[in-house]
Protein backbone atom coordinates (compact mmCIF):
# COMPACT_ATOMS: atom_id res chain seq x y z
CA UNK A 1 0.00 0.00 0.00
CA UNK A 2 2.69 2.50 0.98
CA UNK A 3 4.79 1.48 -2.01
CA UNK A 4 1.85 2.11 -4.35
CA UNK A 5 1.29 5.54 -2.82
CA UNK A 6 4.98 6.34 -3.22
CA UNK A 7 4.86 5.46 -6.92
CA UNK A 8 1.70 7.54 -7.39
CA UNK A 9 3.25 10.49 -5.59
CA UNK A 10 6.40 10.36 -7.69
CA UNK A 11 5.26 9.39 -11.15
CA UNK A 12 1.87 11.08 -11.21
CA UNK A 13 2.70 14.00 -8.93
CA UNK A 14 -0.32 12.95 -6.88
CA UNK A 15 -0.55 15.35 -3.95
CA UNK A 16 -3.24 13.19 -2.39
CA UNK A 17 -0.87 10.23 -2.30
CA UNK A 18 1.85 12.40 -0.76
CA UNK A 19 -0.59 13.64 1.86
CA UNK A 20 -1.68 10.08 2.65
CA UNK A 21 1.94 9.03 3.17
CA UNK A 22 2.54 11.99 5.48
CA UNK A 23 -0.63 11.25 7.44
CA UNK A 24 0.41 7.63 7.92
CA UNK A 25 3.55 8.85 9.72
CA UNK A 26 1.78 11.52 11.81
CA UNK A 27 1.28 9.35 14.94
CA UNK A 28 4.99 8.47 15.03
CA UNK A 29 5.99 12.08 14.46
CA UNK A 30 3.72 13.28 17.26
CA UNK A 31 5.11 10.64 19.62
CA UNK A 32 8.68 11.58 18.76
CA UNK A 33 8.00 15.29 19.18
CA UNK A 34 7.00 14.71 22.80
CA UNK A 35 10.71 14.14 23.47
CA UNK A 36 11.52 17.67 22.25
CA UNK A 37 11.07 20.84 24.32
CA UNK A 38 7.64 22.35 23.62
CA UNK A 39 9.03 25.59 22.20
CA UNK A 40 10.86 23.67 19.43
CA UNK A 41 8.14 21.19 18.45
CA UNK A 42 6.34 23.18 15.78
CA UNK A 43 9.54 24.12 13.95
CA UNK A 44 10.84 20.57 14.10
CA UNK A 45 7.50 19.18 12.91
CA UNK A 46 7.61 21.46 9.88
CA UNK A 47 11.19 20.48 9.13
CA UNK A 48 10.30 16.79 9.38
CA UNK A 49 7.42 17.17 6.93
CA UNK A 50 9.59 19.13 4.49
CA UNK A 51 12.26 16.43 4.67
CA UNK A 52 9.68 13.68 4.19
CA UNK A 53 8.34 15.40 1.07
CA UNK A 54 11.90 15.67 -0.27
CA UNK A 55 12.47 11.95 0.38
CA UNK A 56 9.15 11.01 -1.24
CA UNK A 57 10.12 12.95 -4.35
CA UNK A 58 13.67 11.57 -4.61
CA UNK A 59 13.28 8.00 -3.37
CA UNK A 60 14.32 5.38 -5.94
CA UNK A 61 11.05 3.51 -6.41
CA UNK A 62 12.33 1.46 -9.37
CA UNK A 63 12.95 -1.55 -7.13
CA UNK A 64 9.45 -1.45 -5.67
CA UNK A 65 7.71 -2.62 -8.83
Amino acid sequence: MLAELLVQAQQHHDQGATLHILESFTPKIKASLRQVPADHREDLKQELYVKMIEVIQTFDSSELK
